[in-house]
């Protein structure tokens, strides 16, 4: 048996985030019409492979603003490698897509940037 003395700790409610941490899940018309698009012409962003937590705002315009993405250029493996991104790496990247380039300026074309 063992003689460690055991002792209780005392119970402490979790700390919350601060509101100003805190994210709403994206949604709207604007938001859906640039996902519904990018996967449709098979774009990748930057907002969606880093994971961005600021996706909603750029996506969604706000008011009076343009709705907006990141388009990454030459598909979505980076070469670098950075350890701070969750972007996809590889030193052998996949492919580049011949069409990206039409695909690319007909997405910020609808845009209107």
């Amino acid at each position: 048996m063992n003689s460690t003395p055991v002792f209780a700790v005392p119970f402490q409610e979790k700390m919350r985030k601060p509101d100003w941490l805190k994210r709403v899940v994206p949604t709207g018309k604007e938001f859906t019409g640039i996902k519904k698009q990018l996967k449709g012409l098979k774009l990748a962003t930057v907002c969606e492979e880093a994971k961005c937590p600021n996706i909603g705002e750029c996506w969604s315009g706000g008011e009076g603003k343009i709705a907006t993405a990141t388009i990454m250029v030459m598909g979505d493996t980076c070469t670098r490698g950075c350890r701070f991104c969750a972007v996809k790496t590889s030193k052998a990247p996949p492919p580049l897509d011949p069409l990206e380039p039409e695909k690319t300026a007909e997405a910020v074309k609808s845009w209107g940037v």
